[in-house]
């Protein structure tokens, strides 16, 4: 990676400078040497083609300049994020700068491997980002006119710091930073097991993204991602539910005479005739418990299968949002698969494979399951079972 003495001279501000809010912020003198700027990045190792992009590449040639916006996935990051509760992760800090950007025109989002050494360690919970101002020259952006490090850049708040005074890309949509606040705290509840708390955040999130003005302006919100994100909070309830609803079906099966009961009871009212009534009342008592438990049970299972169709809408709609998005397509298989609706399921899986080949060995399995199960279901419905029983007894079982 080298840049023209000249690049580096015209390049980037007059100081070094330390922001409390957000972190680490380097900036360097217009008469810094080449040999210096050389060595602080051979020192940050940073793992970046900084070679001069084409006209083509960026398709702006009405903008005098256009930011490159580097977020580092290095390990250090990745564990940072992992073992100490980093408010966002990476990917989300990338996101987060593409949502907010007032025009996807003047900002390019990549992530880059920084090498951290002993005088340039990740420090704090969240990445470092790179940001390097290019303007127009010749109809290519080729000179460096600023660039900036920030470390520790872990919430929304940051990344809006960073857009609004450092790269001073003008004002954003209140209603943008508000998505992406709840969008992302919503990731870190549903990380967290709390889909309740998660699902309402996600509701904000998508509200928000209703009252962006102008219109045009959401669509660079990920709308489809935090749908997608909203049904597998919506799983993980349906989960919570059949968890509950096993404990339920136990707590029923405890209370219904065994057959081997029921034969010493019929023997006792045989041989001793005047216990009868009292024996017959107490089985009408315990069949009244045991009505009133079941339906406890159905009512469960009833919430059960309002959070998988709630997590089939979501699904499905993320599809349409994400066409290309192999994983939205086999959350939606996966949705109606919990449903019990195995045809549809297998359809949606079949397109994930599509776009993705690679998950052919992983889908194979289930949709084979698939067949199966929904061959088995047709066959129980023949027999006389109801569809709805049929079902419990599946959820409950499975």
């Amino acid at each position: 990676m080298h840049l023209s003495s000249s690049e580096v001279k015209r390049s980037i501000h007059k100081q070094k400078r330390y922001h409390p809010f957000i972190g680490r912020c380097q900036q360097f003198h217009p008469s810094t040497s080449l040999t210096e700027y050389d060595r602080y990045l051979k020192r940050s190792r940073c793992q970046l083609n900084l070679s001069t992009p084409t006209q083509s590449e960026y398709d702006v040639s009405d903008i005098e300049s256009i930011w490159e916006v580097y977020v580092s996935q290095s390990t250090n990051t990745k564990n940072n994020n992992k073992e100490k509760g980093s408010s966002i992760p990476s990917s989300s800090i990338i996101q987060t700068f593409i949502s907010l950007a007032p025009s996807r025109n003047n900002i390019k989002v990549s992530p880059a491997e920084f090498t951290s050494t002993k005088n340039n360690k990740q420090k704090g919970k969240g990445p470092t980002v790179r940001c390097i101002q290019r303007k127009r020259s010749g109809g290519v952006y080729r000179e460096i006119g600023n660039a900036i490090e920030i470390t520790n850049v872990d919430s929304v708040d940051k990344v809006y710091r960073i857009m609004t005074k450092h790269m001073e890309l003008g004002e954003i949509n209140d209603k943008a930073v508000d998505c992406m606040k709840n969008y992302l705290e919503g990731n870190m509840n549903l990380d967290e097991g709390d889909p309740s708390k998660a699902i309402s955040l996600y509701d904000q999130a998508l509200e928000s993204i209703k009252r962006v003005q102008p219109a045009s302006s959401a669509d660079q919100l990920p709308k489809g991602l935090i749908l997608m994100k909203r049904a597998n909070a919506y799983l993980l309830r349906a989960e919570n539910h059949r968890t509950t609803l096993r404990t339920l079906v136990t707590d029923l099966t405890d209370t219904v005479p065994s057959e081997q009961t029921m034969k010493i009871l019929y023997q006792t009212v045989s041989t001793h005739p005047s216990l009868s009534s009292s024996i017959f009342s107490r089985l009408a008592s315990d069949s009244k418990v045991q009505q009133q438990k079941f339906r406890g049970i159905r009512y469960r299972h009833d919430m059960y299968e309002f959070a998988l169709l709630h997590a089939v809408q979501d699904s499905l709609q993320a599809t349409q949002l994400l066409p290309k998005n192999s994983n939205a397509w086999l959350l939606a298989g996966e949705c109606l698969g919990e449903l019990r609706k195995l045809k549809e399921s297998n359809q949606y899986y079949l397109r994930a494979l599509e776009l993705d080949p690679t998950k052919e060995d992983e889908l194979r399995s289930v949709m084979e399951k698939n067949r199966v199960s929904q061959e088995f279901m047709e066959q129980a419905i023949r027999s006389g079972f109801s569809g709805d029983t049929l079902r419990l007894a599946l959820d409950v079982s499975a």
